[in-house]
């Protein structure tokens, strides 16, 4: 059984190594320094490993998780970003709820779209970067995807050590909308499942995986702190103005 993660930022800063242009609407937001996010702490929906490029699948048939290859098409996958997963490098055993699972949208306390938040975790030599040249997050109704949302984005440079940062993966307005309409305003919603698929380039380590998370605080980018000081200092330079008259 997949549990809901409880996510605590353990430090605040920078949003180091990250790279802009997210190319669809799952769009990578930041990255939060996280603890106890390894495996056998953190269950995990997918988990891919392989050199060069490394691809994985999961789905729901007869009600269990089963490795897909190829996954969904794209033609499927609402504002699809124009890749079909081809799979075939999801880690072994299948069978290991820590490195894979479908958990339900009651279990993650998902009940809109704008709750939806994957966790990405890199594992590459000397905290390298990579491109997650797609990654899919289907929706399960039984053994049938009623929807499907995915994106793409590249990281300049990754934490080392599986478990110490992640990258907060999250939705946009459009596809918020599509998910409210087509999953979340459906009867018996908190039983649907999800699934993940993804295709990665330039890795050279890894495991690389995903998690659902149910609650993040996100780390604010530096121009925000610099508005935010910017903004203390004007209200100090007024509260001496005050003062002094």
């Amino acid at each position: 059984m997949h549990k809901k993660l409880p996510i605590i930022v353990a430090m605040a800063g920078a949003l180091l190594g990250v790279s802009t242009g997210a190319n669809a609407n799952l769009v990578q937001n930041g990255e939060l320094f996280i603890g106890a996010q390894g495996f056998g702490n953190a269950p995990r929906l997918l988990t891919i490993q392989g050199n060069g490029t490394e691809s994985g699948a999961i789905g729901i048939v007869g009600g269990n998780l089963v490795a897909l290859t190829p996954g969904i098409a794209n033609a499927s996958v609402f504002g699809g970003n124009g890749v079909t997963n081809p799979g075939g490098d999801t880690v072994s055993p299948l069978s290991d709820n820590q490195k894979f699972g479908i958990p339900t949208l009651g279990e993650l306390n998902w009940t809109s779209g704008a709750n939806v938040n994957l966790l990405f975790n890199a594992t590459e030599p000397g905290g390298d970067g990579l491109t997650v040249t797609d990654v899919t997050l289907k929706f399960y109704n039984g053994n049938t995807v009623i929807a499907a949302i995915d994106g793409s984005f590249s990281l300049l440079s990754t934490q080392t050590g599986n478990g110490s940062a992640g990258f907060l993966i999250n939705v946009d307005a459009a596809q918020q909308t599509f998910l409210n309409t087509t999953v979340f305003s459906q009867a018996g919603a908190s039983a649907f499942r999800i699934a993940l698929e993804s295709t990665i380039t330039g890795v050279a380590g890894g495991p690389e995986s995903f998690s659902a998370v149910s609650a993040v605080t996100a780390v604010p980018e530096p121009e925000t702190y610099a508005m935010m000081l910017a903004g203390l200092g004007l209200m100090g330079m007024v509260g001496v103005r005050r003062k002094k008259s």
